[in-house]
């Protein structure tokens, strides 16, 4: 496996733990993963970039984590659920 300094970002988000719920998908896939944090650091979170986690894979892996995470997205989009639109009463008693 390549040295992880040769590892590429696949997904930037706001916090840790976002990563790590990141991360856990990935690994659930047998996808090698590193998460890059501010909690890392003795930054504030709140520099722009500097506040942001990255999950790192090996380049060998990259497309398919992408895949991984474009699939979840399409199922999930942004976190609303599918039947949100028709929440409205049914009318039964």
């Amino acid at each position: 496996m390549k040295d992880k300094s040769e590892w590429v970002e696949v997904a930037s988000v706001g916090n840790d733990e976002e990563a790590a719920l990141i991360a856990g998908l990935l690994e659930s896939r047998d996808i090698p993963c590193e998460v890059e944090g501010p909690s890392a650091t003795p930054w504030p979170e709140n520099l722009g970039a500097f506040g942001m986690s990255r999950v790192m894979v090996p380049p060998d892996r990259a497309e398919e984590a992408r895949q991984v995470l474009a699939e979840q997205k399409r199922a999930f989009g942004d976190g609303s659920r599918a039947d949100d639109e028709d929440d409205t009463e049914t009318g039964v008693e």
